[in-house]
């Protein structure tokens, strides 16, 4: 079910009303498996649908499915599984004897810890494929929670792993109550159960009601922006592995200059142009004179220089040549088409862009006689801030209070005269002035989904995020929209506008509320000029604590382990521990009577020999002159041998001829 409730070919942008009930079945798996490798399993099983259901678009990665779509779904099956069997040790300690305590009225509390403990798992698991070298923050609750803005909103507290938790706390308190139903009827104490149920679900509730509040404030909340930064975005269409970057700078220079062309019959001068990820196939800053020289009808720096505007584009550059070492980069221009510099992307897709061990012989031949590509980039060392004037600024001169320290002491000179540079510096303001400047950063590809780079772009100074991104070889649309709606919460954790610019989709401006505010069709030749809406910096609860809601989780799955360890392997134990002979009540002591008696107890005679449960003996006989039946039925006369009675203890439960007795 949660595959279908991400994004896909039938519903574009996922269904959160799916997502509300896509893990019930996942609970009562959870709680129902049995020991450690059956929970390492299901969990196996479930993220592996996940994943070739959601992400399957892999397998068209430059011809290499086996292993970008059958590695990636393997090492997140086995992430998945790691996580289940490490979720598993709560419902370890929950055996039947609680499951009975818990009917009989005892440990109300279990409801609520069941649901928390499964729901925090979630978001455990989530983080776990959403960070790291491997990460791949794809097939998320919070992917499926997209359309509903009222409750995405609450990420610029609690980053998507809220989302994430109040999904998967719906899916747990539906199931849990389900399974409450079915055990009422059977439940010694009912009420209490129902009691403890209801309880979990109002405080779930009121959570619920809390974030809903928020986010109809936050959505709703008038927002002003303070500056706007005149933007081109290209949209070519143009596969560049297929293609080259001749048709990539053909086709993206045409639609550069239509669009450039309408924005100023309008009167509207552009401020940047970007183009997406890609496009230059030769490595800066070594190709700078080949890009003053191509392409031959009019070079890229010529064509940049007439459009008189600064360009983004997504490149190669070489950043150590003695170890010729390469990086994929935004290689930002100035209005004259000069190289000004770039920014290198920090986090590598894995396996793609960059191959770990790259240097081993034993990967080397692995990645070039079985995968069929060797080749690795590496990792950029910094965090880019690009700054660009604004275009037809009036008034460039800084205000006199901006950029003035804190504490400061104004003296005059030993004559009683003014110090003429004091003074100065509170006559005129000599430098730039930030409101005639934009400051933006450039995530690259998938880089715009991982809060751990963004959260650095946006400390650095950065007042809007500008992605390039290069998604055509998926060649499935649901993969352009799974990539825009991972990195939509972007907008929201920071509550500043993202801008992504895609050579074929999806291609779209979100404002800080998660709005899609302007976008393109999907794989389509085509280019937008917007005047984008740069907004004021705020700090938000995520910016500075980043992922401090899952490490809450966290604590709290780390203070169950600790509490069930000393429950149920210290505490329970003692209250087990056998009772001396005195402590011993009476029918534990009658119980063990009667087992030492049958003990003692001969085997039974056959009915033939005696109808007595007791065996004869010769000294303890004497002749009787009586009438008796024999065992099969016939009366005889005659003397027999009668023995004397002994003393026999009956069985606790039982009655002298040995059947239970009735308490």
């Amino acid at each position: 079910m949660e595959a279908a409730a991400i994004s896909n070919k039938l519903l574009p942008f996922g269904s959160p009303f799916l997502g509300l009930f896509c893990l019930i079945p996942m609970y009562g798996i959870f709680y129902k498996a049995k020991n450690y490798r059956q929970a390492f399993f299901f969990f196996l099983v479930q993220s592996l649908t996940v994943h070739l259901l959601s992400s399957y678009w892999l397998a068209n990665f430059r011809g290499f499915a086996i292993f970008t779509l059958g590695a990636s779904a393997f090492g997140t099956a086995l992430e998945g599984g790691l996580c289940g069997a490490v979720s598993h040790f709560l419902p370890a300690q929950l055996n039947k004897k609680n499951l009975l305590e818990e009917d009989g009225g005892r440990h109300p509390h279990y409801v609520w810890i069941r649901i928390i403990w499964f729901s925090a798992s979630w978001v455990m698991w989530e983080w776990m494929k959403s960070t790291g070298f491997l990460a791949y923050p794809w097939g998320t609750l919070s992917m499926a929670a997209y359309r509903w803005k009222l409750i995405t909103q609450i990420a610029d507290i609690t980053g998507v792993w809220g989302v994430t938790f109040l999904f998967a706390l719906f899916s747990a308190l539906i199931a849990e109550g389900y399974g409450i139903m079915e055990r009422i009827p059977r439940a010694q104490n009912n009420i209490v159960m129902a009691e403890s149920f209801v309880s979990s679900a109002k405080t779930a509730g009121i959570f619920f009601a809390i974030c809903l509040v928020y986010g109809i404030f936050q959505y709703v909340v008038p927002r002003t922006p303070v500056k706007t930064l005149n933007t081109v975005l290209v949209q070519q269409n143009v596969d560049p592995w297929e293609s080259g970057d001749a048709a990539s700078i053909a086709v993206s220079k045409k639609l550069t200059e239509q669009q450039v062309n309408l924005m100023r019959d309008i009167g509207m001068e552009p401020d940047l142009v970007l183009w997406s990820e890609g496009v230059l196939g030769y490595t800066y800053p070594s190709a700078i004179q080949f890009y003053r020289e191509f392409p031959q009808d009019e070079s890229l720096t010529a064509f940049i220089a007439r459009m008189d505007i600064p360009f983004v584009i997504g490149g190669r550059t070489l950043v150590d040549h003695n170890r010729q070492l390469f990086s994929n980069s935004a290689i930002f221009f100035d209005r004259n088409g000069d190289y000004a510099g770039f920014y290198s992307k920090k986090h590598l897709v894995p396996f793609a862009e960059r191959i770990p061990w790259a240097e081993n012989p034993l990967m080397k031949f692995f990645m070039g006689k079985v995968v069929g590509f060797t080749s690795t980039l590496t990792p950029g060392n910094q965090y880019v801030l690009f700054k660009i004037p604004k275009s037809n600024q009036g008034n460039t001169k800084a205000a006199l209070w901006s950029n003035l320290p804190p504490e400061t002491t104004i003296a005059l000179e030993p004559d009683g005269t003014i110090n003429k540079d004091t003074a100065s510096r509170y006559t005129e303001n000599p430098g730039y002035n930030p409101d005639s400047y934009i400051s933006f950063t450039t995530p690259i590809c998938f880089e715009d989904a991982f809060s751990d780079v963004c959260s650095q772009l946006y400390r650095i100074g950065s007042e809007v995020f500008l992605n390039i991104t290069n998604d055509s070889w998926s060649k499935e649309p649901p993969a352009e929209y799974q990539h825009f709606i991972a990195a939509s919460y972007r907008a929201i954790e920071y509550r500043t506008t993202l801008v992504r610019c895609t050579n074929s989709g999806y291609s779209a401006i979100v404002d800080p509320s998660g709005r899609v505010i302007m976008d393109l069709p999907v794989f389509t030749e085509t280019a937008l000029g917007f005047k984008v809406p740069v907004y004021e910096r705020k700090k938000t609860v995520y910016s500075m604590m980043g992922d401090w809601f899952a490490y809450l989780l966290f604590a709290f799955m780390g203070s169950v382990f600790v509490w069930s360890t000393v429950f149920f392997y210290i505490i329970e134990p003692k209250k087990t521990v056998p009772a001396t002979e005195k402590e011993k009540t009476d029918d534990e002591r009658e119980d063990a009577a009667g087992r030492s008696s049958e003990n003692d107890t001969p085997p039974a005679l056959s009915t033939e020999q005696s109808s007595a449960p007791w065996e004869d003996s010769p000294e303890e006989t004497s002749d009787v002159e009586d009438n008796v039946f024999t065992a099969k039925g016939n009366m005889k006369s005659g003397p027999v041998h009668t023995a004397r009675p002994k003393t026999i203890a009956v069985p606790s439960g039982k009655n002298s001829t040995g059947t239970k007795k009735r308490r």
